[in-house]
């Protein structure tokens, strides 16, 4: 058997810094293929961390590929031509797109994570696609009569107790429903009572592992700008 990657495959190249719970890149855009995102739609991560699911996003409206900005293994191997490595690079960059307005907003109520997601978001070229901001979910308004929200939010593993998470899914959902009424909502947490704590069932839920924790991606289906395409 032959290591071809070197670095695991979830390392795309742009996260140089983590922080607490990071979630991995290949998982992030898992969640955004899954909810259907698309490029002229409005999305929002209101609990970004250091803006994993916002980058991915981005770079899956500007058909980046996943890794372009990393090195693998096989590089290094005699029996491959060091010419390949640049021609499948250069193909890869000439189909990025340019083209599209993006309208992605992240934000975190950690300025040091705001920080680096705006590094990360540098590293992976799509720091003009992405408004950052330092704030409470609860302080947001609402950029757009439709859009989706995607998150990851604290699941109470190890960094808040049942209390405060509960709270927060309250809090949360309370949110979404009265700032965000029209928006589709996509959620992934271990917590097993979140659809209680969060006040409303889902639409449809998808069993996940993020970190070898067993989540629900908890999926609500709200009104679409050009149609339900759920």
């Amino acid at each position: 058997m032959l290591d071809s990657s070197g670095e695991a495959l979830t390392k795309r190249g742009y996260r140089a810094i983590k922080r607490l719970a990071p979630i991995k890149e290949t998982l992030a855009a898992a969640l955004v293929y899954l909810s259907k995102w698309r490029a002229d739609e409005v999305l929002l991560d209101a609990m970004c961390g250091t803006g994993t699911i916002a980058i991915e996003a981005a770079m899956i409206a500007r058909n980046i590929a996943p890794g372009a900005n990393r090195n693998f293994a096989a590089e290094k191997w005699s029996v491959i031509d060091e010419k390949l490595w640049t021609d499948i690079r250069d193909e890869a960059f000439s189909n990025e797109d340019l083209s599209k307005d993006l309208k992605i907003y992240a934000s975190d109520i950690d300025e040091k994570s705001i920080e680096v997601a705006k590094e990360n978001a540098e590293k992976a070229g799509v720091e003009e696609d992405i408004i950052f901001e330092v704030k409470d979910f609860k302080d947001i308004e609402s950029p757009a009569k439709y859009g989706a929200v995607i998150v990851n939010p604290p699941y109470g593993e190890r960094l808040m107790n049942d209390e405060d998470i509960e709270e927060l899914y309250k809090d949360f959902g309370n949110f979404c429903r009265k700032k965000l009424a029209k928006w589709s909502y996509y959620i992934i947490t271990s917590y097993e009572d979140f659809e209680k704590a969060f006040g409303k069932v889902a639409t449809k839920n998808r069993k996940l592992y993020n970190g070898g924790i067993k989540c629900y991606y908890y999926q609500y289906f709200g009104d679409r700008k050009n149609g339900y395409r759920n």
